[in-house]
């Protein structure tokens, strides 16, 4: 009987530590990649590609807003929907436009990482998160107490 009740429990707890450990191991991975490119920025955009035709600079900083900014934001559970969802684009436009005449082994990085991107953009970061616990403590409301009745006095009518 007593596992029948604890059933629901353990699962929600192993699904909240799945989301963590997801979010934490796509976070640190996009790192690494996305780290190594701010540290040669200046080679970086002097060779970096114009998928959306805004410029090789502006395109340049957008991948690295995506990879480190939005990475950073992931692992810290913080704008977790808006971080995934970004990371998701970027990774998709890696993908289906700059990849687009590669082979599909060249593509495959890319939309693991959406998949992975999507997942969390679905479910959000988890309640192992700052939005997590920002959520918790500022929107969950807590069951009105209601008040006791005001106990009868001896010899009172009632």
């Amino acid at each position: 009987m007593w596992l029948r009740c604890m059933l629901p429990r353990m699962r929600r707890t192993l699904a909240e530590n799945g989301a963590f450990l997801l979010r934490v191991t796509v976070s640190l991975m996009m790192l690494s990649h996305g780290v190594p490119k701010a540290l040669d920025y200046d080679t970086l955009v002097q060779t970096f590609p114009d998928p959306l035709n805004v410029g090789t600079e502006m395109s340049a900083m957008l991948i690295l807003s995506a990879e480190v900014g939005c990475s950073v934001l992931l692992l810290l559970g913080l704008f977790g929907r808006f971080a995934s969802a970004t990371l998701f684009i970027a990774m998709m436009v890696a993908a289906f436009v700059h990849h687009f005449d590669d082979p599909w082994a060249a593509r495959e990085l890319s939309l693991l990482y959406a998949a992975v991107y999507a997942a969390l953009t679905f479910t959000g970061p988890g309640s192992l998160s700052i939005d997590g616990w920002f959520a918790k403590t500022v929107f969950e409301t807590k069951a009105p107490v209601s008040p006791k009745p005001p106990r009868a006095q001896p010899g009172a009518p009632t």
